[in-house]
């Protein structure tokens, strides 16, 4: 009975305190990106377009927040998509995308200029399953 008296407590405490938040620039949101997909990883073979949203303050930072979807319409839907993209100092792109709870997307060291190129398909257990190729439209 003690320790929930206890938790009770610390809840009332922490509820008390408010939340911080300080604002250091603006974000923009880029929406409407997309690129087109080919791929052999089974499932996937009949997608088509990754459409994803990007989300970041590009004056204070280089990574971004994605979202979206990765458009099958063979299978009359997709996958939804979430993730994160960043610019290096190299000018190469870098954006990692979860695609539902099946797989990954990991595409590193895509042309800063193009944001083209391959990128390994992971599944859900950390499994290298095929490769896909993005071009972006």
């Amino acid at each position: 009975m003690r320790s929930l008296k206890t938790i009770a407590l610390l809840i009332a405490l922490l509820g008390a305190v408010p939340a911080q938040a300080q604002r250091i620039g603006t974000t923009y949101t880029y929406s409407g990106l997309t690129w087109s997909v080919s791929t052999n990883v089974a499932g996937m073979e009949y997608c088509t377009r990754l459409f994803l949203d990007a989300t970041g303050d590009i004056y204070n930072s280089d990574h971004f927040a994605t979202y979206g979807q990765l458009y099958c319409p063979a299978l009359g839907g997709g996958y939804a998509s979430a993730g994160s993209a960043y610019f290096d100092s190299a000018d190469g792109f870098h954006m990692t995308v979860s695609l539902g709870i099946t797989y990954k997307l990991v595409c590193d060291y895509l042309s800063g200029a193009t944001l083209s190129g391959s990128c390994p398909v992971y599944n859900h257990l950390g499994a290298q399953v095929g490769t896909a190729f993005v071009s972006f439209l």
